[in-house]
């Protein structure tokens, strides 16, 4: 009886704090807004009040929006002639934290973009790109796996930067089609400004090698030179990530810490659909700061041996600001954080069994089995949703992490598919939508088993033998 109590409180606890966090009131929690900002102080005082030493942590950023009607590519052919393509319109371009940028340079095709040593793969071994702009495909070669290849997809612009590149263009290929048109993928970058936190003047992540980038629509032939000129307006500004921090009982591990991460922000003010303008996030991510609070709510009354820092990130949505400024601005020594497991969404519908991302390149993986439920394989490999949300702020500094998700069946999971069609990213992830709280709190008690599990065992996790970001981002701390 008392435990079928517990149940329902948690169930109702997670439905009130989403509904505060889902309100139009909060104009969809935006990064760096007056509605995000309500949200954070919302989020502290509920962890102030269940006990834990709470801070807010101003990220210091700057945004650039894109003025598209002043910048383009030009396209130089051989005989002089330039081919103009306009952005928003024939290519896409982020928005540039110097304001102004114009760089003309040979170009010069770089295949995938590519260095991947452990593969014996290198796109860059038989060309010079010094001084060049480089021409790329998406993806990374079909052989390695799902995660390798998004690690790398995501490291293109680095990787030209290393050897030498002054650019970057991205090709629209016959592969990107199965994904979307061009003209819907236009559409979704139409309005997305470009986010960095800043180190003094200096923004990060950022590469000032890199002198140009663009997106370049279909059907074009490269010609032998180009141009990119952007020309962008940009703002600074701060917008808070919320710590709570619980000190552990142990003497021994008490100055080791497990992150528990949600993101608080979402899309804001949007483009309306349906006369709907306001993108609430209500799953994503207000779900998982609720089911955040309440993992803190439940170490309180069950204290852990190791500390735990309780983290309600800002600036996901436009490339993991917030937990990025965070992990290279700890408040606790970086050999200190010993796991990280990420919310980016609560399951909201019933679910069959649990998948962890990231499981498998550590010991966290035994860490899952505490749950108790059927542990399946990632159903979507394809997606390499360990390198897409905030956990991997945390594995770029050497800390096992894993993203907790569920596997679905029958009705819960054309729910779940409908949400993902007609509601992710969309103002429909509202608070009127259908909602399980009950499947939450189990979800949640699911999380609370996995990381106690983690709080109390008397080794720090570490990353699997040879494993492929253990290699590449371990420590001597995490290394097995």
């Amino acid at each position: 009886m008392i435990a079928l109590l517990l149940a329902a409180t948690l169930s109702s606890a997670i439905r009130a704090h989403m509904t505060f966090l889902g309100d139009d009131m909060l104009e969809g929690r935006g990064t760096a807004t007056r509605g995000h900002e309500i949200a954070a102080r919302y989020v502290a005082a509920q962890l102030e009040g269940i006990g834990l030493d709470t801070k807010l942590q101003p990220v210091p950023m700057r945004r650039a929006e894109l003025v598209a009607s002043e910048s383009r590519v030009e396209l130089i052919h051989a005989d002089g002639t330039r081919k103009i393509l306009m952005a928003g319109k024939d290519c896409i371009m982020a928005g540039d934290f110097r304001g102004l940028s114009d760089v003309e340079a040979p170009l010069v095709f770089a295949g995938f973009g590519v260095t991947a040593p452990e593969h014996k793969f290198d796109d860059y071994a038989k060309i010079d790109a010094r001084g060049k702009i480089v021409a790329v495909t998406g993806g990374a070669p079909k052989d390695f796996n799902a995660e390798e290849r998004a690690h790398y997809a995501s490291a293109k612009g680095e990787n030209a930067a290393a050897h030498g590149a002054i650019g970057i263009v991205r090709l629209w290929t016959a592969e990107d089609e199965t994904s979307g048109t061009w003209d819907a993928t236009v559409r979704s970058y139409s309005s997305i400004g470009s986010f960095a936190w800043l180190e003094g003047n200096a923004p990060h992540p950022f590469l000032p090698q890199l002198r140009g980038a663009a997106w370049i629509g279909p059907n074009q032939t490269l010609p032998p030179r180009i141009r990119i000129v952007n020309k962008s307006k940009t703002d600074d500004m701060q917008s808070p990530n919320v710590v709570g921090t619980l000190r552990g009982t142990d003497a021994a591990l008490r100055d080791e810490y497990i992150v528990l991460s949600a993101h608080l922000d979402h899309l804001g003010i949007g483009e309306p659909i349906r006369g709907d303008s306001i993108y609430n996030g209500a799953v994503d991510n207000a779900s998982g700061v609720a089911s955040l609070i309440e993992l803190a709510r439940m170490f309180v009354a069950a204290p852990p041996r190791r500390s735990i820092l309780f983290i309600a990130v800002t600036g996901e949505e436009p490339g993991l600001i917030g937990s990025d400024y965070f992990a290279q601005h700890l408040p606790v020594p970086r050999e200190a954080i010993v796991a990280n497991i990420n919310i980016d969404g609560t399951s909201m519908w019933d679910f069959d069994a649990l998948f962890a991302r990231g499981a498998d390149h550590s010991s966290l993986k035994t860490n899952v089995e505490a749950s108790g439920e059927t542990i399946v394989p990632d159903p979507f490999p394809d997606q390499a949703g360990f390198v897409r949300s905030d956990q991997y702020s945390f594995v770029r500094i050497g800390v096992p992490s894993i993203i907790l998700g569920a596997k679905r069946s029958g009705e819960a999971r054309v729910t779940a598919l409908e949400w993902l069609k007609n509601r992710y990213h969309q103002p429909g992830d509202d608070m009127s939508q259908p909602l399980d709280f009950d499947a939450a709190a189990r979800f949640t008690t699911d999380l609370f088993k996995i990381a106690q599990s983690i709080a109390q065992q008397d080794q720090r996790p570490k990353w699997n033998k040879g494993d492929f970001f253990g290699a590449r981002f371990g420590t001597a701390a995490t290394k097995d």
